[in-house]
């Protein structure tokens, strides 16, 4: 069974026992067979998990104004158990559609010019593509980046785009990012420890969006 610091203990731990919470490398679910065991058919939330080198790429990147792993680092919400080695880095939720449809989305997307240009390309995409090669085009160093990742999920056992599914799992979201710190949450993070280098994370996807479209027009 599977603990993390940051669970709300007496939920989570009745979801672990009934085996609503799985755990895999991201790199696993890049074989189809792998994510159709995935439900199809549940709303989730999620955790994106990563060992402390990778998070120090991240945060030091040379696409950032500055570094900012070492003021970071010991804000973050470290596993125990079998993530005793890894740091939660983002939450996520899929309310309008599948577990299996959202992981797919970020972890097997195809960087086209188009998706890139209409901001279709997975919000934790374009992040690890920003601070990773500091261009949204680079969907092969962003694929290597996150197979070494570790995705945490919850299926929620309520119908897809139901106002149940919907307010338990964003009530979910909003418990866990006042709680806790996930670096790469941009939209509705309003931990202060994290002001300047979100506003930095920012620009620098700002610039790696303008980089990939370079003569595009």
């Amino acid at each position: 069974m599977l603990y993390t610091e940051f669970n709300m203990e007496d939920a989570l731990a009745v979801r672990y026992e009934e085996g609503f919470a799985k755990i895999t490398e991201a790199k696993t679910l890049r074989d189809k067979k792998q994510l159709l065991c995935v439900p199809d058919n549940l709303p989730c939330w999620y955790y994106w998990w990563a060992k402390e080198d990778d998070i120090k790429i991240l945060l030091n990147s040379k696409y950032l104004s500055k570094e900012y792993f070492n003021s970071l680092i010991g804000y973050l919400s470290k596993g125990i158990g079998d993530l005793k080695n890894y740091y939660c880095i983002y939450t996520g939720i899929a309310v309008k559609g599948s577990i299996q449809a959202r992981l797919c989305w970020h972890i097997c997307q195809t960087h086209t010019q188009s998706v890139v240009k209409n901001g279709f390309l997975s919000t934790f995409r374009q992040t690890i593509s920003s601070l990773v090669s500091g261009d949204q085009m680079d969907e092969k160093n962003t694929n290597l980046f996150i197979d070494k990742l570790i995705v945490e999920y919850y299926s929620e056992n309520n119908l897809i785009k139901s106002e149940e599914a919907k307010n338990a799992i964003r009530k979910i979201e909003k418990d866990l990012m006042e709680k806790n710190i996930t670096v790469l949450n941009i939209q509705g993070n309003k931990r202060q420890e994290v002001k300047d280098f979100l506003k930095d994370l920012k620009k620098a996807r700002q610039a790696a969006k303008e980089n990939a479209l370079k003569g595009v027009f």
